[in-house]
C-alpha cells in the first residue's frame, strides 16, 4: 500500500483540528505532518505553542522542521504566533495552564490555540499515568474551547494496551501514514487504506468510537480505497463488545472494491451489523 498525501486540511478533508493522535513511523513523516498541522493553525490566525526540551538537536527542533517546510520562523516567533516552551511548563502545570493559555491568546486577538509535543518528551517530566490523565483532560478541553492539540507518538513503541489507551484519549481522531480517522456525532469516518500494517490501529479506533456511543455507530467508508480481510476482522473484533451489548453497527457507503471484501468476509452475517451501500 502507498502512503497518503497530507495537505493542509488533512487527508480526504478530515482536517487537522481537535485532539489528534499522530502515529508516525519515521522522522520524515513526523516532520511533514507536524508542519501541515502548524501551517493550518497559522493560516487560521491561531497561536501555536510547542513543548520542546533545550537538549533537542538544532536540526530536529520545531524551528528547523518549519523552516524546512517553508514557514518563516523568524517572523512567527518574533510576533508571538509561535511559542516554544519547556516540557515542564506545558505538562506539569496541568489542564489549568491550558485553559489559561487559551484565555490569554483570545485576549491578544488570536482565534484559538494549538499545542503539540512528543509523548516521549512529556514522559521525561511527568509519570506515564499523569500524562494519560492529562491526555483525557486535553480531549475534553478541545471539545469545549477553541483549542487543537497534536500529540506525537512513535508508532514502534505505541502498541497493544498503550495504543488502545492513546486512541481512546483522542476524540479528534488518528493521523497515520495510511489511515486518517475522525469522530462526528456517533459516526466514525475513515479515510485511506487498511492492510496488515495498520489493522490494529483500525481496531483501536473502532473500539474507542463505540465506547463513546450507546446504541448505534455509523462507520463511514466512502473515503476508504482499500480494505484487507484483516481490516474486516479489525472491524468485527473492534465492535464485538459494543454489539454484545446490543449496539448496532452501520457500515456506510463503501466503494465497490471495499464492498466486495466486506461481503466476502461475511460482515453482514455478524450480529447487529448492517451494510448500507448507497446513501439516501
Amino acid at each position: 500500500m502507498t502512503s497518503m498525501t497530507f495537505e493542509q486540511d488533512g487527508a480526504a478533508g478530515l482536517g487537522w483540528d481537535g485532539h489528534l493522535l499522530l502515529l508516525h513511523d519515521s522522522e520524515r513523516e513526523r516532520r511533514s505532518q507536524l508542519a501541515a498541522w502548524v501551517r493550518r493553525g497559522l493560516a487560521r490566525d491561531e497561536q501555536v505553542v510547542y513543548a520542546e526540551a533545550d537538549t533537542v538537536p538544532p536540526q530536529r527542533s520545531i524551528l528547523a522542521v518549519l523552516a524546512q517546510h517553508g514557514v518563516d520562523v523568524h517572523s512567527t516567533t518574533a510576533e508571538g504566533r509561535l511559542l516554544v516552551l519547556s516540557p515542564a511548563a506545558v505538562y506539569r502545570a496541568g489542564p489549568a495552564f491550558q485553559v489559561e493559555m487559551v484565555e490569554r491568546a483570545l485576549a491578544e486577538g488570536y482565534r484559538g490555540v494549538r499545542t503539540s509535543g512528543e509523548a516521549s518528551t512529556a514522559l521525561t517530566v511527568v509519570p506515564e499515568q499523569v500524562y494519560a490523565d492529562l491526555e483525557r483532560s486535553m480531549d475534553a478541553l478541545c471539545r469545549t474551547h477553541p483549542m487543537s492539540t497534536l500529540c506525537q507518538y512513535d508508532r514502534a513503541t505505541t502498541t497493544e494496551a498503550r495504543l488502545d489507551q492513546a486512541t481512546a484519549a483522542h476524540g479528534g481522531g488518528i493521523r497515520e501514514s495510511q489511515l486518517h480517522t475522525a469522530e462526528r456525532d456517533g459516526e466514525l469516518v475513515l479515510a485511506g487504506e487498511v492492510d496488515w500494517a495498520n489493522e490494529l490501529v483500525l481496531r483501536s479506533a473502532v473500539q474507542a468510537a463505540t465506547s463513546r456511543v450507546s446504541e448505534m455507530v455509523r462507520v463511514d467508508l466512502r473515503r476508504v480505497s482499500f480494505l484487507s480481510a484483516g481490516g474486516c476482522r479489525a472491524l468485527a473484533v473492534g465492535t464485538q463488545q459494543f454489539r454484545d451489548r446490543g449496539g448496532r453497527v452501520l457500515l456506510v457507503a463503501p466503494q465497490p472494491v471495499v464492498e466486495r471484501v466486506l461481503r466476502l468476509y461475511g460482515m453482514e452475517a455478524l450480529t447487529h451489523v448492517e451494510l448500507i451501500v448507497s446513501q439516501t
